[in-house]
């Protein structure tokens, strides 16, 4: 059974009104339990609205999300769907509810009620998974923007889902924030196995993930191994996207006779003009 099973998904905003807007349209997809997914598409695709329906913040207007086969829509259940799918959003500001660090990790375990061996327990894991261990003790509001957002992924880790939903976390950092959480992501799926679903609208980004699914006006265009799917620069732009940058300076190459294959990293792009040699 897929970890989280997505069937004919509407979501509709201002349903039954003039302005209704249909932000995601029979979208179907399956996750398994440690794919790495990224979720791509340009503003108004859906992206967010699919993030907020994986874990019942939302409710579809048709079709069903199931989460370990359990129905998000299954109110007597909805805690089980929320322990299993954490959310982690754009602002790590927003996501700050304390004043100490270690007190904002255990927010999440102390509100399932766990005693306070485990939820310690759990603060030092999180912690420790996102590299921030040495800031137990400090406030959040002093972190840059790459530390904050780890302590936000550590808060959501603290509840131990099976699968950490990300959307658009890197949106707001610089270059060097971008990097400690990517790296964070790729450290917690080494060691956990975690699933992870990253809503990104950064190619180099998405050229991590296993697998990436592209929406367009509420539908999915593309769901494919993400090498494939970002090596496609015609394709990408044909839906408002950019590839990878190494797969568009490939691309500018075949355009002038030199044909370099499917290239998607910097690795592949620096080996095959060695190649040319």
């Amino acid at each position: 059974m897929s970890i989280i099973s997505v069937k004919n998904l509407t979501y509709i905003y201002n349903e039954d009104m003039e302005d209704e807007v249909i932000a995601l349209d029979n979208v179907s997809f399956d996750v398994e339990e440690g794919e790495f997914i990224a979720l791509i598409g340009s503003n108004g695709s859906g992206k967010s609205t699919l993030a907020r329906l994986l874990n019942g913040l939302r409710e579809p207007t048709m079709g069903e999300v199931l989460v370990s086969g359990i129905p998000t829509t299954d109110s007597k259940r909805r805690f089980e769907v929320r322990k299993s799918v954490g959310v982690v959003f754009q602002n790590p500001d927003n996501q700050m509810v304390t004043t100490i660090i270690e007190d904002d990790v255990a927010f999440g375990p102390e509100n399932l009620g766990l005693p306070s061996e485990e939820i310690n327990a759990r603060v030092d894991w999180a912690l420790e998974c996102v590299g921030m261990s040495g800031h137990r003790k400090g406030t959040p509001f002093r972190l840059s923007g790459g530390q904050k957002q780890r302590i936000a992924i550590a808060g959501v880790l603290a509840i131990k889902p099976k699968v950490l939903v990300l959307d658009e976390s890197t949106a707001m950092l610089d270059p060097r924030g971008k990097k400690e959480v990517m790296d964070t992501i790729e450290r917690i799926r080494e060691k956990e196995g975690m699933t992870v679903i990253m809503i990104t609208h950064f190619p180099e980004e998405a050229s991590r993930a296993d697998r990436v699914i592209a929406l367009d006006k509420g539908k999915i265009v593309i769901d494919e191994p993400s090498h494939t799917a970002l090596a496609d620069v015609e394709r990408l732009r044909s839906y408002g996207l950019d590839a990878p940058l190494p797969a568009r300076v490939a691309y500018g190459l075949k355009q002038r006779g030199v044909e370099l294959g499917e290239i998607v990293t910097a690795r592949e792009l620096a080996e095959a003009l060695c190649r040319l040699k």
